[in-house]
């Protein structure tokens, strides 16, 4: 189960980080640096949510729910320090003139958008189906 975590969490973690890039290259060639930064900016705390959220997810599993009170902490314990990762670039784009804030809420949605362009576009149109 583990191998498969890491398997999927360096799949979408590459895929976010090439679009972000991407996304930022084409933003700064027109001239919209601060906002190409602030996708990056959050493409990079999106990224560690996503392996934070692996890690938690393999001790959940790992614990086999035996005990609920226990499995409820790391649950909260989890939530809690993912959404204070979140908070950190958002924190940082809106003190700094430089990187746009809502370049980084959009880049903190990276992981997501690159999981649905996976499966909605390049699932449907660019494999082969078996009939």
């Amino acid at each position: 189960m583990d191998d498969e975590i890491k398997k999927t969490q360096k799949l979408y973690c590459n895929r976010a980080m090439f679009y972000a890039i991407g996304a930022a290259l084409i933003l700064i060639i027109l001239g919209q640096k601060a906002i190409g930064k602030g996708v990056v900016l959050g493409a990079l705390f999106s990224v560690l949510n996503f392996v934070i959220m692996g890690i938690f997810l393999g001790r959940q599993v790992a614990d086999g729910g035996q005990n609920r009170v226990r499995v409820g902490a790391r649950a909260f314990f989890s939530i809690f320090i993912r959404f204070a990762i979140l908070a950190i670039p958002l924190i940082i784009s809106a003190k700094t003139e430089d990187i746009n804030f809502f370049g980084a809420v959009a880049g903190i949605f990276m992981v997501q958008i690159s999981i649905l362009f996976n499966n909605l576009v390049i699932g449907r149109f660019f494999k082969t189906r078996k009939a």
